[in-house]
């Protein structure tokens, strides 16, 4: 009389029939390149929105550096009384409490996107590129030059990130400040 079930043999072949469909489909359920870039510009965004609000909400002088170089963003407050102006406190984000601050090569969420840029991200009129933002206590996005009254305005604001072929460039409007992803 034969029992009734499955030899160890068929149990096996079924095993590795499912190990290998399962190991295809994981690709498929992993974060795609488009939703993580998304996810980088929307960390960038929120950075630069965070300096430009903390500037109006202190009224004191709040920036943004975006290195390609580095592939980090940081938000400083910044001494206005020295001379080149320098940047005092590394500021904490509002909701994790954390420094704010975050290189690109070592997040998770970031991994893998580029801030592609190929000369520094912010153009100021009449002073040319920096990698740093500054915001006054109205929000304007601009340049001090703590040697005298002389302020840069921003004449262009945009970090470019990509991701294999994918792209997105977040944005800082002159004179208000406002940030957009494209």
């Amino acid at each position: 009389m034969r029992s009734k079930g499955y030899s160890a043999t068929e149990l096996l072949v079924v095993v590795i029939i499912v190990g290998i469909i399962a190991a295809a489909a994981v690709p498929r359920f992993s974060a795609s390149d488009s939703y993580k870039l998304d996810l980088a510009a929307t960390q960038v965004a929120e950075a630069i929105r965070f300096a430009r609000s903390e500037s109006m909400r202190t009224g004191r002088v709040h920036g943004i550096t975006i290195s390609q170089t580095t592939q980090r963003v940081r938000v400083r407050e910044y001494d206005m009384s020295a001379d080149p102006v320098n940047p005092t406190v590394t500021a904490r984000h509002p909701l994790t409490k954390q420094l704010y601050d975050f290189d690109f090569d070592d997040e998770p969420t970031t991994l893998g996107v580029a801030i592609t840029n190929t000369q520094d991200v912010f153009d100021f009129s009449g002073l040319g590129r920096r990698k740093t933002v500054l915001f006054n206590a109205e929000g304007v996005p601009m340049w001090f030059l703590a040697s005298g009254p002389s302020t840069h305005n921003l004449a262009l604001g945009a970090v470019s990130l990509s991701m294999g072929a994918a792209q997105r460039n977040v944005r800082v409007a002159p004179y208000t400040g406002r940030v957009a992803i494209q």
